[in-house]
């Protein structure tokens, strides 16, 4: 019966040290719907939503963008304004991608930034023959995302680019 007892304790002491930091929740970050809304989501559209890279439903990450990825897959709407819908999951999207721990780790900044500038391994690199989406930290569009993950704000009455097309 004691042997019972220090195994079950044991199992139990076990499976708790195992859960620590494994299922732990990440924090989700703070970050500001309308800087991304009006900064963010243009450069995403424009450095990462071809169709053949993140405009493309099959991919963990994907982006919907005008002339893109579309929620309403119909041809007549793939120029219109995107949805709220649309809007709100690329939000979710690329804010799953910042790492609260440690964001200038996070993967929106580190995977499409080159290897030789910290960043990490992207397939991208290969689809834009030999190059990534950025070449460095110092590029505009990088700067933006980078200040997005560090809690940038935006006037929340800014008008998404393109948005009033």
């Amino acid at each position: 019966m004691r042997a019972l007892v220090f195994a079950s304790i044991a199992s139990a002491a076990l499976a708790l040290s195992c859960q620590h930091g494994l299922d732990a929740p990440r924090a989700e970050a703070a970050l500001d719907e309308a800087y991304f809304r009006c900064k963010v989501q243009p450069v995403l559209a424009k450095s990462c939503g071809a169709f053949a890279c993140h405009g493309d439903a099959r991919r963990y990450f994907h982006v919907f963008a005008r002339n893109r990825l579309r929620i309403a897959n119909v041809e007549k709407a793939r120029n219109a304004t995107l949805s709220d819908e649309e809007r709100a999951a690329n939000f979710e999207a690329a804010r799953a991608m910042i790492d609260t721990a440690s964001l200038d780790d996070s993967l929106l900044l580190l995977k499409p930034l080159e290897q030789s500038k910290g960043g990490y391994f992207h397939r991208g690199a290969e689809i834009f023959g030999g190059g990534n989406v950025f070449g460095d930290r110092a590029e505009p569009d990088f700067k933006t995302l980078t200040a997005w993950a560090h809690g940038a704000k935006e006037d929340p009455t800014c008008v998404e680019p393109g948005s009033d097309l």
